[in-house]
């Protein structure tokens, strides 16, 4: 994927963001009992008629899973109805996510380049730190819970163990700072 660096308007430093994370859900580390999909399939798709509920339940939340097969199960939110790709998970513009780069705000225009100043409270040492040293831009809209304009969703990739929820990396905290970079109008 080609990028294009415009120039950047910075803005001041502000507090009480919220920053939470998402990520895409592996279909091998969910076992709940199937749940039938039909009649929510984009028209024209050849999907398995189940999957486990509980990973249904986060694709709809992460807006895409990687089925066993690996390819991707994605959810429209939109149209609310699943379709298959090949394709890694992309953000609204269709522009591929990227670990701990790829932001989903709802208040930033696409393109703007948010650097993490403080982590906020409840955020380890280790991860704070990789979190401020991430080179972070806005590639998404957040779907879900994102309501309040000082809100970040950071992408931290696909899921690759067990039990993602309870590591370090997975987090939710309030009164971050973060620095934005926002792309200028070409003239």
């Amino acid at each position: 994927m080609n990028t294009i660096d415009l120039p950047q308007a910075d803005t001041a430093s502000q507090g009480g963001y919220t920053l939470t994370v998402y990520f895409t859900p592996g279909e091998a580390y969910f076992h709940g009992p199937r749940r039938s999909i039909r009649g929510q399939v984009c028209p024209g798709q050849n999907l398995p008629d189940g999957f486990p509920a509980d990973y249904l339940e986060r694709v709809g939340l992460e807006g895409f899973g990687k089925t066993v097969r690996g390819d991707y199960l994605g959810w429209d939110f939109d149209r609310h109805f699943y379709f298959a790709t090949r394709t890694p998970p992309v953000g609204s513009a269709e522009n591929a996510l990227v670990p701990w780069q790829s932001v989903a705000a709802n208040h930033l225009s696409p393109g703007t380049r948010i650097r993490v100043t403080d982590c906020g409270p409840g955020v380890s040492d280790k991860i704070c730190e990789r979190v401020k040293s991430a080179h972070w831009r806005v590639d998404d809209l957040c779907s879900i819970g994102c309501d309040d304009a000082k809100h970040l969703d950071l992408y931290i990739g696909e899921q690759t163990r067990a039990g993602i929820e309870d590591e370090d990396f997975y987090f939710v905290t309030t009164g971050a700072t973060v620095q934005t970079s926002t792309p200028e109008a070409l003239r």
